[in-house]
């Protein structure tokens, strides 16, 4: 089932979403905004954890530095652990 949502953009940012999409990057103002967050959500998949992360965390067996690696690749598709660290420190 599909919903539709209403959002505020500003003059600037729609002015840009309606070039990618005169461009044929797009169909439409639709498609663009809904492929955007896609993807999106696919970068962040942080976002979509519970609360409970911290009692899964503190029962989780410790890592190797491999393992890690091998886990992180598998759930944030391939990204390395040290670039996902290294991003999270640059953030405020």
């Amino acid at each position: 089932m599909e919903e539709v949502v209403t959002s505020r953009f500003s003059d600037e940012l729609l002015k840009k979403m309606d070039q990618v999409v005169s461009r044929g990057h797009f169909r439409s103002r639709s498609e663009a905004l809904r492929v955007m967050v896609e993807d999106y959500i696919k970068e962040h998949p942080d976002l979509l954890v519970g609360n409970g992360l911290k009692d899964i965390l503190a029962g989780a067996p410790r890592l190797s530095d491999k393992e890690l690696e091998a886990l992180g690749a598998r759930l944030y598709e391939g990204v390395s652990v040290t670039r996902l660290v290294f991003e999270g420190r640059e953030r405020p």
